[in-house]
């Protein structure tokens, strides 16, 4: 029974540390501004991995764009499995999870945008959030959203100036390979121009 039990043990552990393997992550970003154009010549951090290793602020590599906007970044990141809601709330499918994290400015302050993608059978999901620096320097505190106006403030100035979006517009993605093949993810992200509320 003992021998049956360590041997469920070492079944769990090993299945568990197949769960959070590093796996080679080939990244190609575009960077455009709202009309669509390359922004060549920007400065900026990429991280690749969990939330916990892209929030990290010295995580990943500074890059710049080349001539068409474009970085370009091979690294070993972690993919977590998870299950995701379709448009049924009460449908669930799995996932192959990854978080890439790009430091750019917003409005004169460090902003990680997050990028989560979702790799399932139908295709890749994307979502893209602002974080800025709390105490302890990680990227963990996100805008603040005002319902009543559609519009962002910082985290540590709720009060204070309004943005009309959080800086940057995830325009495509996708996120194909698997763990025998390494990935492939493509993204395309649009600087946001602010205006005045």
């Amino acid at each position: 029974m003992k021998a049956l039990l360590s041997a469920a043990a070492l079944s769990l552990f090993t299945l568990s540390a197949q769960q959070v393997r590093a796996e080679p992550v080939n990244l190609t970003l575009k960077l455009i501004d709202e009309a669509g154009k390359p922004i060549a010549g920007q400065t900026l951090r990429v991280a690749i991995g969990s939330e916990i290793e892209a929030s990290a602020p010295d995580a990943g590599q500074r890059l710049s764009t080349d001539a068409g906007g474009v970085v370009r970044l091979i690294a070993e990141a972690t993919i977590d499995r998870r299950s995701v809601s379709s448009t049924s709330a009460f449908t669930r499918h799995p996932a192959e999870h990854l978080v890439i994290g790009v430091e750019l400015d917003l409005i004169g302050r460090r902003a990680l945008y997050r990028v989560r993608l979702d790799q399932t059978r139908a295709g890749t999901v994307g979502q893209i959030n602002a974080f800025l620096p709390g105490a302890g320097g990680r990227f963990d505190q996100p805008l603040t959203f005002h319902a009543d106006t559609q519009s962002w403030s910082l985290p540590d100035d709720p009060a204070g100036l309004r943005l009309t979006g959080i800086g940057a517009e995830l325009k495509a993605h996708s996120m194909e390979g698997s763990a025998e093949t390494g990935r492939r993810v493509a993204l395309t992200i649009a600087r946001q121009a602010f205006k005045r509320r």
